[in-house]
Formats: C-alpha cells, sequence, structure tokens
C-alpha cells in the first residue's frame, strides 16, 4: 500500500495572481492527498496534520501578506516540511519576502524550497504608474516600461506550467 503525502496548499492572494499559481501547485501535487486553501480558510491548529504545506503570498512591499505568519505564529503545532511560494512584479525575486514567516517557524520545521513568479501588477492603478514612470531619468523610465511591458498578463501559461513541475519535483524530493 502506497503512503499519500498529506499536502496543504494556501495563500493569500490580493490580484489573483498569487491564487493562479497556487492552483497550478495543487494541479502538480495531483496523486497525493491534496488540499487548496485560502490562508483565511485555514484553522491554525489543522497543521500539524499536515506532511507538507506550500504556503504562498504576493510580496507587498517586499513582504509577504501578514496573514502567513499570523496563521504560523497561532499554530502550536506546525508541519514538518514548508514549501514557500510568491508572486511579485519587481524585476528581482524576493525570497528574503518570507523573512518574518521563517522567524516564526524557527528550527521547528523544514523549508524545503521556494518558488518565485512574477505577475502583473494588476493592483496599481494606471495613473500612478504612469507617474512613477514620469518621475524616472529617461534610460530608467525606458527599462521600466519595458519591464512593465514584459510582466503583462503575468503569470501566464509557462509561468503556471513551471508552477505544476516545480510542485512534482518538491513531492519527488520527498
Amino acid at each position: 500500500m502506497v503512503n499519500l503525502l498529506k499536502i496543504l496548499i494556501t495563500y493569500f492572494s490580493q490580484t489573483g495572481n498569487t491564487e493562479k499559481v497556487a492552483k497550478s501547485i495543487y494541479e502538480g501535487c495531483q496523486g497525493e492527498d491534496v488540499e487548496l486553501k485560502p490562508i483565511k480558510e485555514v484553522d491554525p491548529s489543522d497543521l500539524k496534520n499536515y506532511d507538507l504545506v506550500f504556503l504562498g503570498s504576493g510580496i507587498y512591499a517586499s513582504r509577504v501578506n501578514k496573514s502567513l505568519a499570523d496563521l504560523v505564529a497561532a499554530a502550536q503545532d506546525l508541519p514538518p516540511k514548508f514549501v514557500f511560494f510568491n508572486t511579485h512584479a519587481s524585476k528581482e525575486a524576493y525570497q528574503d519576502g518570507f523573512k518574518v514567516v521563517k522567524s516564526k517557524i524557527g528550527q521547528s520545521s523544514q523549508i524545503i524550497d521556494e518558488f518565485d513568479c512574477c505577475g502583473d501588477n494588476i493592483g496599481v492603478p494606471e495613473a500612478i504608474r504612469k507617474s512613477m514612470l514620469d518621475r524616472l531619468p529617461e534610460d530608467k523610465r525606458k527599462e521600466a516600461e519595458a519591464h512593465q511591458q514584459w510582466l503583462k498578463g503575468r503569470p501566464n501559461e509557462e509561468d503556471l506550467q513551471n508552477a505544476r513541475i516545480f510542485a512534482q519535483s518538491v513531492i519527488k524530493k520527498l
């Protein structure tokens, strides 16, 4: 008899980008005992019942949403393993966005991997984007405009496929 991994995929998503990635991770975990829930629906006392928790958020002001750290802090017992995933609109990955969450986990659980995905910053009104661009020197503005164009529609199907493959690779490691 094969033992299935009990997996929770939970996330905070303000714009829907992180939710798309979460759903793709869920698809990549098929064949296991997997649940997908927004973080507001997760009871902290249930975390201990999972072998693995995928914990995700968009990056806001260089950090993940506070609800992730609150969930971990409220749990009496944590699962043995976590995987982090995030979406962001920057050029650089924000792996340090989980710093507070990592401090709450401490040594009680193992963080086995992290997935980073760019997402269109659809939460910023066009007028504010334009104002931000207009304040940049011309060379930086052109670079920022090109980056914003590159972000349009992300996470795209390739990004979501990468999330599915990532989830499968995590499971193979266990």
